[in-house]
């Protein structure tokens, strides 16, 4: 997770969202907090390929997540990347998502 964030953060998109997705789909049921991180790197990640709707997808099943166990870290990771949203609002899942955030 950290490598693809790291990646993410330098630039690396295509190579961070691998990392992120391998390394969600090592995660345990047990480990659903460090997998709704997981999935608002890959919303991040998609943001910086310009693809909005896979990445509000993902950013949609954190925040839900998210909220059903309890991880205000993961709600607020969330948050921090609806700002990125907004010249997307007419994309599939952007309005949505919006929504759901605002709830």
């Amino acid at each position: 997770m950290d490598s693809g964030q790291a990646l993410l953060d330098l630039g690396d998109t295509g190579r961070a969202h691998q990392l992120i997705a391998e390394g969600e789909s090592l995660l345990p049921p047990a480990r659903d907090k460090t997998r709704g991180v997981f999935l608002t790197y890959r919303a991040a990640s998609y943001l910086s390929l310009n693809d909005p709707e896979p990445a509000a997808a993902a950013a949609t099943e954190s925040l839900i997540l998210a909220r059903r166990i309890g991880a205000p870290r993961c709600a607020n990771l969330v948050r921090d990347l609806l700002p990125r949203f907004q010249p997307y609002r007419h994309a599939q899942g952007v309005p949505e998502l919006l929504q759901l955030a605002a709830a």
